[in-house]
């Protein structure tokens, strides 16, 4: 059933280093996390000034200023990669199908269905990378502009930093399964597209329409994987530990949006890796 799929895989890793693209696209998940951190602390500073100016003090922490420009830079960072993994998805199944290159290893040495499951596995892979190049990123940055202590304000600690890092791997951990599922997502859209382009335009604009609806639906959302992700009307967990990292109360990932971002996310990748590979196998290449 699933002949190939490494071969596959390994075919889709080489093509996808040694791309020219693919570099420019991992500068730019370096690059647009450390504009945003700065962004951050430009804005921050100049909030200030403008406090001083009418007489009053400024307002800001005393110890781990880094901190909020560093989660919003790795957000920003993984929302570009939200679309770079659709771009990915739509290109490597619908592009090559298209192309007819995807006739080759269905030919030559994998089913179709391992050439389906040979592209979902690069999926987690490139999630790594992204959350690894896009978190190096805004780190770099923050720690250069802040302070990566632990929060304090008036000399009060407000989190210290092993409750900082935890807040974080357990943020980090449920948005990757998000991003994995995006990608997975992409796939499906691809395998009944006519093209790349079509493929890439239907799946972006799935997900600007559920990010416009979805804070209506208020839990119920959280059964959706793409509820997970960071994206541009963003809810996610990055998205409350952005407010952590600025010392909010209220802020926080709640326990059970954490158990169904565990379950529903890759549970969603999983359901629509398979759904993708029955598909293929009904559609002429």
């Amino acid at each position: 059933m699933m002949r190939g799929s490494l071969r596959v895989l390994g075919a889709e890793w080489s093509r996808l280093v040694t791309a020219r693209s693919a570099h420019i696209c991992a500068l730019l998940l370096v690059i647009v996390p450390v504009l945003r951190v700065m962004a951050t602390f430009g804005n921050a500073k100049l909030a200030d000034l403008e406090r001083e100016a009418r007489g009053g003090q400024a307002i800001g922490l005393d110890g781990g200023t880094g901190w909020a420009p560093f989660i919003d830079g790795w957000r920003a960072g993984l929302m570009l990669g939200v679309a770079l993994l659709l771009v990915h998805a739509a290109r490597s199944l619908a592009g090559d199908r298209e192309s007819g290159l995807l006739r080759i290893p269905v030919t030559r040495s994998a089913s179709r269905t391992g050439a389906l499951v040979g592209r979902a596995l690069l999926g987690p892979i490139m999630v790594l990378l992204i959350a690894v190049l896009t978190g190096l990123g805004a780190f770099v940055a923050a720690s250069v502009l802040g302070d990566m202590g632990p929060l304090v304000d008036d000399d009060y600690t407000i989190s210290t930093l092993a409750d900082l890092q935890s807040a974080l791997a357990r943020s980090m951990l449920v948005s990757s399964l998000g991003l994995m599922a995006v990608h997975a997502f992409g796939l499906l859209v691809a395998t009944v597209s006519r093209g790349a382009v079509i493929a890439l335009a239907a799946s972006l604009a799935t997900l600007l329409l559920w990010d416009v609806f979805k804070v209506s639906l208020g839990d119920v959302r959280w059964w959706v994987f793409a509820s997970h992700a960071p994206t541009i009307l963003d809810s996610s967990a990055m998205n409350e530990m952005a407010g952590v990292a600025r010392g909010y109360s209220d802020k926080g990932l709640a326990e059970d949006v954490f158990r169904r971002g565990l379950v529903f996310a890759p549970l969603s990748a999983v359901v629509m890796v398979l759904l993708s590979a029955l598909l293929l196998r009904r559609r002429a290449l």
